[in-house]
């Protein structure tokens, strides 16, 4: 009777402890996650369970509140300041491929659906963002994005014989399935599947340039290797090396290899964790992954495995920088330039304008008549840099395409703000400049007057509005009214205020000492528009995008694309935007301007996030050049399309040598 007694009361006690503490429940899914983690942390070769991943995701209820305040910030910042709210409403032209969307109206109408999960609402904002194509918006919950998932395989297309394929790139696993064709993924035609998937990313308005970025291909590292970079320098968002939690637990994969034989097998997901920090429950999990805590640093988990090399069979490497490598085929009259990047770490940056024209000159000095520029897996970076590569080839050229940003009731303020605190109206910060020492050379006068330059001429404000100059008039504005202008267009259906077109007064920071450094006054090499090429996988990316549109439009430089859908025109670069503006930048832009202390914008101010969240979106934006060839109104960069006027496939050497890929296009082309 006793031992039964003391059953009951542990159950009661158990029963009232559940019922206070309902939450706890919950506790269970990511403690089981947590035990797995430390046991795969012993072993890299352990890999979490799906099933564990997403049962700890979904242990997180839907909260309302949490939620309203979500879509509050995100609508307040778009209303605001995201430069391509109304154009986002257009059906796209001819050659792109997005769905026209109301950014504000379907963000509100997420609240009315029936959620369960926070994790089921978070990914639909995410999903809803990518909607746009636009790479420069872009929103991440931070709690759901952690892990990364593998397949240990890499895939990529040929076209050989008339005939687009899927092969087998690479495979950790099993090396008996390199380069053997894969005719379906989980029971359907492979190139119907990554498409698919490729239409879900937002990395471009062009569905071919999105099916290139979810294969795999190389890529040259720091060191000048030439590495395997899927998913475009191996970030995540290529088939099959992932940052978002896949629908199914595994895919399977049907294959026909030599001889014909076939071949089928079902790979799992390796799943790790990006960070070493632990937790041992949901609660843990919440609180460190999710909720917004300054006060927890992350610590990276990266694996680090030493990568395969792969070989060059008809080039050498005749100089290399942070970001960029410099080749002579073997035809010895054919330099190759690959722009990995166009974002070298801030404090090298005037070293790194040297250290490509070095470059340049060391092709000049080898005799190379012909350039092929290969500027494929290109994310962007500065635009200063952007606009000293153009300089560099055509110095008689104005890099600069004509932008602006919208006008609401908030921006408006920040322009008037920032604009009265600035000190760029007609000075500079001149404490900023270096003592003249050490001056001995040509070149140690022009870094010393470009690092200078780069210093002093700092803006602290992107609506600083003396930062920008009228390309009308070739002189900065006087006036926040005269930048403000009067310039009403509809877009998307949606009468919008834009700002006067402007372009940046000092060319971002640099001016004429990019001119001096590029050659102006030196030096000037002998290659014209009809000596080069721009090649790219149509993954050459914001500020990428700027050189190679640039050298395009207004120097007349060919264009070749590689890759894509077979017979389709593909886009020689991709999401040219003007500049794209983090969250936290935007928040700390309105304090310094005290924007956030005016009780009167209280209802426009976007609320801080209560959640870890990587938001950015685009603040400018570009305007096509017009000239004799385009005597049509400016258009909009972003939402008009490039197609490359030349095309290349790879096929299974070329995919793995960019080497032969490049004398061939020397031979057909640049001849």
């Amino acid at each position: 009777m006793k031992s039964t007694l003391n059953i009951l009361y542990i159950l009661i006690f158990a029963l009232i402890a559940f019922l206070l503490d309902p939450c706890d429940a919950n506790d269970d899914a990511c403690g089981i996650l947590a035990n797995n983690l430390k046991r795969s942390n012993k072993d890299p070769n352990i890999s979490v369970k799906h099933s564990d991943v997403q049962a700890c995701f979904e242990s997180f209820p839907y909260d309302k509140n949490l939620a309203e305040k979500t879509i509050e910030t995100l609508k307040k910042t778009l209303q605001g300041f995201y430069v391509f709210l109304s154009e986002a409403k257009e059906q796209p032209r001819q050659g792109f491929s997005f769905t026209a969307i109301d950014l504000v109206k379907e963000l509100d109408s997420l609240l009315s659906n029936n959620y369960k999960t926070d994790y089921q609402f978070m990914t639909d904002i995410a999903s809803l963002i990518s909607e746009t194509k636009d790479a420069h918006l872009s929103f991440y919950p931070f709690c759901y994005f952690i892990f990364t998932y593998n397949q240990q395989l890499s895939l990529y297309s040929t076209v050989i014989n008339d005939k687009q394929v899927i092969n087998i790139f690479a495979d950790e696993i099993d090396k008996n399935t390199i380069d053997c064709e894969v005719t379906h993924i989980d029971g359907r035609p492979s190139i119907e599947v990554i498409k698919e998937f490729a239409d879900t990313l937002s990395i471009s308005k062009d569905s071919g340039v999105r099916f290139n970025f979810a294969l795999s291909g190389v890529t040259f590292n720091k060191n000048g290797d030439l590495i395997e970079s899927p998913g475009i320098n191996k970030l995540p968002g290529s088939f099959t090396f992932r940052q978002q939690l896949p629908k199914q637990s595994s895919v399977e994969y049907s294959l026909k290899c030599a001889n014909d034989t076939s071949k089928k097998f079902t790979r799992e997901w390796k799943i790790r964790p990006e960070l070493s920090n632990t937790f041992n429950t949901s609660k843990d999990y919440w609180n460190t992954f999710c909720l917004l805590n300054d006060s927890i640093v992350f610590t990276s988990n990266a694996e680090t495995v030493a990568p395969k090399i792969y070989n060059m069979s008809e080039c050498k490497m005749v100089y290399k920088t942070t970001i960029a490598k410099f080749f002579i085929l073997s035809d010895n009259k054919t330099g190759v330039v690959v722009l990995t990047s166009v974002f070298p770490p801030d404090s090298y940056f005037v070293n790194e304008m040297f250290e490509i024209q070095n470059g340049f000159n060391s092709l000049e000095k080898e005799g190379v008549k012909k350039l092929v520029l290969d500027f494929s897996g290109n994310w962007g970076g500065s635009v200063e840099l952007a606009f000293f590569i153009v300089y560099l080839l055509f110095p008689e050229t104005d890099p600069s395409f004509n932008l602006d940003m919208v006008v609401t009731e908030l921006s408006r303020e920040a322009f008037f703000q920032a604009t009265s605190q600035s000190v760029h109206e007609d000075f500079v910060d001149t404490s900023l400049i270096f003592p003249f020492v050490n001056i001995s050379s040509k070149e140690s006068i022009a870094r010393w007057a470009a690092e200078t330059a780069y210093r002093v001429t700092t803006i602290s404000s992107v609506f600083d509005i003396f930062s920008y100059k009228n390309p009308a008039t070739n002189d900065h504005f006087h006036t926040v009214e005269e930048f403000i202008g009067n310039n009403t267009y509809l877009r998307g259906g949606t009468s919008t205020r834009y700002t006067s077109k402007f372009v940046n007064r000092y060319s971002e920071r640099l001016s004429i000492f990019i001119q001096l450094l590029s050659g102006y006054f030196f030096n000037m090499y002998e290659w014209k528009s009809d000596d080069m090429i721009i090649l790219t996988d149509g993954f050459c990316g914001s500020s990428c995008s700027l050189i190679a549109q640039r050298m395009a439009l207004n120097n007349n430089v060919s264009t070749v694309a590689v890759g894509g859908y077979k017979d389709t025109p593909l886009s020689y670069s991709s999401f040219p935007a003007g500049q794209v503006l983090k969250f936290e930048e935007l928040i700390s832009q309105l304090d310094a301007a005290g924007l956030l202390q005016n009780e009167t914008l209280a209802d426009l101010i976007p609320p801080l996030f209560l959640i870890r969240a990587l938001f950015g979106f685009t603040l400018k934006e570009n305007y096509d050049v017009v000239n004799k060839d385009n005597l049509n109104q400016e258009g909009v960069l972003e939402f008009t399309y490039k197609p490359a006027e030349h095309r290349f496939y790879l096929d299974e050497i070329s995919a793995r040598d960019p080497s032969v890929l490049w004398l061939k296009v020397a031979k057909e082309l640049l001849n």
